[in-house]
């Protein structure tokens, strides 16, 4: 039996909002030694659970806004393998690449 859009975007959100809390609580354990005189590898960490917390924010925006799954470079949908492996993509596959290398 195949879930309704609001179902299936109900799941989104609950997925994304887990991985935010997982973020956010991974970030407050390490954020007290995070200097990077101190702790670089803590430094770096913490630099990328909040690059991924705003991605992950960002994604929540788009579920409500009712564009999430639509790449926000081209416009065409994020293969669904993508969306599974990274729900917070903001981005095809292919215009990620592009973003990449440019």
């Amino acid at each position: 039996m195949e879930k309704t859009a609001e179902a299936a975007s109900s799941d989104v959100r609950t997925r994304l909002e887990a991985l935010l809390a997982e973020r956010r609580e991974l970030l407050a354990d390490i954020e007290p030694r995070a200097v990077p005189s101190v702790d670089p590898v803590a430094y770096q960490a913490a630099a990328s659970h909040r690059a991924t917390i705003t991605l992950i924010s960002e994604a929540l925006g788009r579920v409500r806004a009712g564009s999430y799954g639509q790449c926000v470079g081209c416009g065409r949908a994020i293969a669904p393998a993508r969306l599974e492996a990274v729900p917070y993509a903001p981005a095809c596959i292919e215009c990620q690449s592009r973003a990449e290398t440019a």
